[in-house]
């Protein structure tokens, strides 16, 4: 199925515990971008019967009548997915005000893949911490997630938690080419320019905090509005999470590692940990 919009907002919807939440934050950024929004839904074969038992002695004409049965399960499977998969975009799609445009995109094959595909109309991507397959695993990052977030170099939500609109953004900046790009974002972004902005930089020291932090003076000169510049020292995870708690911080932008596919590479990164911790959504930008 073609995607409809040259540029859009793509939102992944499962029907796992975020939908919802995914759901209205592609709203929000749809309507304050003035961008289109598709709600996007992926159907993944797993070729695997759910029936326990084939073990045991099997003549070949069982072995035959077997394989047709298994034929026929994964066909009747792949058509009850596919359905459940198009009434959540029917569901979701009733959440979008009228004043939006939106469309509804269902396509086969694994979820990386296919915005990879897309990657060169996505103008941000959202989607939950975790899908279908880890429901109930406590701050779990899907497989897949961690496939889009190496693989992708758009703006990626990912929603961790229910639906908030943004009263505070804490811009997590460290000096980097990425950190450069998060704040640009927060000062092209129409939603970020009303809302309380904290761009907080943790270091050894205050001192070398504050050195960095010149580096993000000329995004700052550019915003409008309350924005608060902290230098702070601590160790960077703990220290940006108790900053979040006690401002009441409802989304954090920062820049994203770069690409690598090596997982303990990736799972030993900043980014990594913070996407573990994080409490509330985070903007990934690189």
């Amino acid at each position: 199925m073609p995607l409809s919009f040259d540029s859009t907002i793509l939102a992944c919807v499962d029907g796992a515990s975020y939908t919802e939440s995914v759901t209205d934050f592609g709203v929000l950024f749809a309507s304050s971008s003035q961008t289109p929004l598709t709600l996007f839904n992926t159907v993944e074969h797993a070729h695997v019967s759910e029936k326990k038992d084939f073990s045991g002695n099997i003549t070949l004409g069982g072995r035959d009548e077997l394989l047709d049965n298994l034929v026929e399960e994964e066909r009747a499977k792949s058509k009850e997915t596919i359905q459940e998969g198009k009434a959540i975009l029917e569901a979701m799609k009733a959440r979008v005000p009228a004043s939006i445009q939106v469309a509804l995109l269902q396509r086969h094959g694994k979820l990386y893949e296919n915005v990879q595909d897309l990657e060169g109309r996505i103008r941000m991507l959202i989607l939950g911490l975790s899908g279908v397959s880890h429901q109930g695993e406590s701050r779990a990052i899907g497989e897949q997630v961690e496939e889009v977030i190496r693989a992708l170099h758009v703006p990626i939500l990912l929603v961790n938690a229910p639906f908030k609109t943004p009263k505070k953004v804490m811009i997590a900046y460290d000096g980097s080419q990425s950190a450069k790009k998060a704040l640009e974002t927060v000062v092209k972004n129409p939603l970020m320019r009303n809302i309380e902005r904290h761009i907080v930089c943790v270091e050894s020291s205050v001192k070398k905090a504050e050195q960095t932090l010149e580096s993000a003076q000329p995004f700052v000169a550019q915003m409008e509005g309350e924005v608060h510049v902290m230098p702070l020292e601590g160790e960077a995870v703990e220290t940006l999470q108790r900053h979040q708690t006690v401002y009441g911080i409802d989304l954090i932008a920062m820049g994203a590692f770069s690409h690598n596919r090596l997982r303990d590479r990736l799972f030993g990164s900043f980014t990594a940990k913070m996407i573990a911790a994080a409490k509330v959504p985070l903007l990934l930008l690189r």
